[in-house]
């Protein structure tokens, strides 16, 4: 391979990390891996990042900034809580557009021996219960919803999201996409006090496998 005679661009180092964390995960994915993607010398990377761990936190800080951006810009929106919610929800609930969970879940794993990485995890997990906090109490002063506690409901919500994830990561294709995505909006529904049908797209979706 033809290494760049370049200087990068942080982002670019940590764009590629990212990636090579998403294929392969956090205990297999080598400098060489990263620096190989970018077709450059695994010592370009250690001028920025003096060892791996040092890099793979500062990617998990970067991937966690992005999410918080478009998070922050949903919950932002002058449309009514319900239409946020079901935004919310494409981000987050793995049955949406949530293309990290493999992600999230390798570095919550990681975080129980990583120190820095924990901090990461924790930070943008209380960011967004604090954000699904904040919407569900919007939503419940509007009467869209009937949420006695907005604070319980964030937790149920996000915890079962969590759950389901971890185990459409785990058991990939065990589960039916129409069937999974059935029982996400039975559960918030629950939480919110509204129909579940208040929280179905407008497109029906094929029935087929989840593949997080």
């Amino acid at each position: 391979m033809v290494r760049k005679q370049v200087v990068l661009r942080r982002e670019e180092i940590l764009d590629a990390t990212v990636e090579q964390i998403k294929q392969r995960g956090i205990a297999t994915t080598r400098v060489a891996d990263v620096a190989d993607a970018l077709g450059v010398s695994s010592g370009l990377l250690h001028y920025h990042f003096a060892t791996k761990e040092l890099l793979v936190e500062e990617a998990f800080s970067y991937a966690a900034q992005r999410e918080m951006e478009v998070l922050r810009a949903t919950v932002a929106r002058s449309s009514p809580a319900l239409t946020r919610m079901k935004a919310l929800l494409r981000l987050y609930a793995p049955t949406g557009q949530a293309a990290g969970w493999r992600l999230w879940i390798d570095g919550w794993s990681a975080g129980m021996r990583d120190t820095g990485l924990h901090d990461v995890m924790r930070t943008m997990d209380e960011e967004w219960k604090s954000a699904m906090v904040q919407l569900i109490q919007e939503g419940t002063d509007s009467g869209e919803f009937r949420c006695a506690d907005s604070r319980e409901a964030a937790w149920r919500i996000t915890l079962f999201l969590d759950g389901l994830a971890v185990q459409l990561v785990a058991r990939r294709g065990a589960l039916q996409k129409a069937e999974a995505a059935r029982w996400v909006r039975e559960h918030v529904a629950a939480q919110l006090g509204i129909d579940p049908a208040d929280l179905a797209s407008r497109r029906a979706a094929s029935p087929q496998p989840v593949t997080s």
